[in-house]
């Protein structure tokens, strides 16, 4: 997709000299009506100073030089909106080129720590088992333990890089795979996220809650594809752990909104500061109060992808140290296939 559109710019491009010229061409074409007016009014004018009137105010040449005249706007209107159309166009690809690249320093970032360390350990095993494996001073068996941390943090790296690899294809995935949309109870799914996000090891020492409405009467169902709903609470689930603490609070909540139910997942974490708050969303970007903490930024632009897929509504509300609030709203189910 990315490719698709750089490949395009590219293709499409103009110089800025060229696309000066064009314009000033442009422009200039615009008044060629109104200067023919004008020559065919002062040439009627003198071949023939008695006109025939078409109506009791307006001789022909006047006629020719009102129609010239407004062509002339027309065209000015016509060359304008089109300048507009172009000059938004060029600014779309340019910020497209702008997150593009952001996107490549953030995986070259994401790789070269990992990669860097499976070639640190790669290259001192090298030398630990290479002709003289006893040349660096250790004894043989804290050689082979030495040896044996090292081959797990290659492993535990290679892994981390199968993830990363792993969820971009996914994210890439997201953008054409074929939705299935049925009517899903809410609370049953809500329910279920509940009970494993107490069984996660991980939210052990959390305060977790589910607040949702049951009188008068409980959710409704939605319209949507449960796999890819899943998918979305369990990466906003999984994020609320990451980024809280011992003895703070996550809290999963929904109601209903007019014709869409709003799913929330709240928690009392590090949130967001407030000069990168724009950025979040986007691909392998992770906030500085984050960067301690593992992960890709993979998360939220999955969500992201999935809720524009499924025509619902995405916003984030956070605050550095007081915690962030993600809500999610998606269509109620009308009752028809």
């Amino acid at each position: 997709m990315v490719f698709f559109e750089v490949k395009k710019h590219k293709s499409g491009g103009i110089s800025s000299k060229n696309m000066k010229a064009k314009l000033k061409r442009k422009w200039l074409f615009t008044l060629c009506p109104a200067v023919v007016g004008c020559m065919a009014a002062c040439w009627l004018d003198k071949a023939d100073p008695e006109l025939p009137v078409i109506v009791t105010r307006f001789d022909i040449a006047s006629v020719l030089l009102i129609v010239g005249i407004l062509l002339s706007i027309l065209l000015f209107i016509h060359h304008w909106r089109s300048e507009n159309v172009q000059k938004q166009y060029e600014k779309l690809i340019e910020n497209e080129g702008i997150e593009h690249r952001q996107f490549l320093r953030r995986l070259d970032h994401e790789l070269k720590n990992p990669l860097s360390a499976i070639t640190t350990r790669v290259a001192t095993i090298n030398n630990a088992v290479g002709p003289t494996p006893y040349e660096i001073n250790m004894e043989p068996q804290d050689q082979i333990k030495e040896i044996q941390q090292m081959v797990f943090q290659i492993d535990e790296q290679t892994c981390r890089i199968k993830r990363l690899v792993s969820d971009l294809r996914k994210l890439s995935e997201l953008e054409t795979c074929t939705l299935e949309y049925s009517s899903v109870e809410i609370d049953r799914i809500l329910q279920q996220f509940f009970e494993d996000l107490k069984k996660n090891p991980a939210s052990k020492h959390k305060k977790i809650l589910l607040t949702v409405p049951k009188t008068p009467w409980t959710l409704p169902k939605i319209w949507t594809d449960e796999d890819l709903l899943y998918l979305v609470l369990q990466n906003l689930t999984d994020n609320a752990v990451k980024y809280t603490q011992k003895d703070d609070t996550i809290e999963i909540r929904a109601h209903e909104i007019h014709d869409q139910v709003m799913i929330e997942v709240a928690d009392s974490g590090i949130g967001i500061p407030e000069n990168e708050f724009e950025n979040i969303g986007n691909e392998l970007y992770r906030a500085r109060n984050s960067r301690g903490i593992p992960g890709y930024g993979l998360g939220l632009s999955i969500v992201k992808t999935i809720i524009r897929r499924l025509e619902g509504e995405f916003a984030i509300r956070s605050k550095e140290g007081a915690g962030t609030v993600v809500s999610i709203q998606l269509p109620k189910w009308n009752g028809e296939a």
